[in-house]
């Protein structure tokens, strides 16, 4: 629970909302990413996990922060809970944006995935406890801290076209700014160390086989699930130096018993790396 006095003093955990349309964009180029179209759907496929996700995040904070009684959290952790609430709201509304523009593009199995997805998230809270549901969420919290980490080392928004860029510039800007916010609540509500490492190894999981089966949906959609593109994913998505392998070396940290998400502050690298998207963010 000490970890918490990590929290930066300057911290502000701003709810922006700003609004993209990716649907001209998105017609203009199907593979916004560096015209590659298996980093494109790789990214078109992990971002359609957001939605639910953020929903299932902000269920799993809420009814934690209920359990122990909003009065009993510092005051400082629940306002930050309450601004952690509106950004993630705001995101899954974004994304929801990004899943229905590539429905119009002709991608109609994106639907029927976000479908079943909001079945798993509802069955989670039924059959889940919120302690476990947390931890997971603080799993999943820091793999999204460690994308903006991964967006720091590589050139994966250069490459994208804008408004995609724009899109997720601003949701990992906010990503720096509330990644501590589960991870405390979960520590003052008596979560342990065994259980938030093994939430990490099952969120990596099941992140990766939701990612897998969107992503092979989609080039199978463009004919372009063939032994070429197979062996495309294998090297730039999860070998070594691939999107997922580059992401899971920096994820491991959170198995140090000692971490704590603030041991790394990069909101003043991203904002001067990313200032042209950010804008007046």
């Amino acid at each position: 629970m000490d970890n918490i006095g990590k929290r930066p003093d300057d911290l502000e955990i701003k709810a922006r909302s700003p609004h993209f349309d990716l649907l001209p964009a998105m017609q203009e180029n199907r593979y916004g990413l560096g015209n590659d179209p298996v980093l494109t759907h790789f990214v078109n496929a992990l971002q359609s996990i957001f939605p639910e996700g953020e929903r299932m995040f902000i269920d799993a904070a809420r009814d934690v922060a209920e359990k122990v009684g909003e009065d009993n959290l510092p005051p400082q952790l629940r306002a930050d809970l309450k601004a952690f609430i509106r950004q993630e709201g705001w995101h899954g509304k974004q994304h929801n944006g990004w899943c229905d523009a590539l429905v119009a593009l002709g991608y109609d199995g994106m639907e029927r995935y976000g479908e079943q997805l909001k079945r798993e998230r509802i069955w989670t809270r039924k059959h889940f406890s919120p302690m476990l549901r947390l931890a997971a969420t603080a799993a999943a919290e820091h793999m999204t801290a460690s994308l903006v980490q991964l967006f720091l080392r590589t050139d994966l928004l250069d490459d994208a076209d804008r408004p995609v860029a724009d899109l997720l510039a601003w949701h990992a800007l906010e990503e720096t700014e509330h990644k501590s916010v589960c991870f405390d609540l979960y520590q003052v509500a008596g979560g342990g160390y065994i259980r938030r490492s093994l939430t990490l190894l099952l969120e990596w999981f099941d992140i990766g086989i939701h990612t897998h089966v969107r992503y092979r949906y989609l080039l199978k959609a463009d004919g372009l699930w063939n032994w070429k593109t197979r062996w495309h994913v294998l090297r730039d998505i999860w070998g070594p130096k691939g999107v997922m392998g580059r992401l899971s070396g920096l994820m491991w940290r959170y198995l140090k018993p000692g971490f704590h998400p603030w041991d790394n502050d990069d909101r003043t690298a991203f904002r001067k790396q990313y200032d042209h998207l950010l804008g007046a963010l």
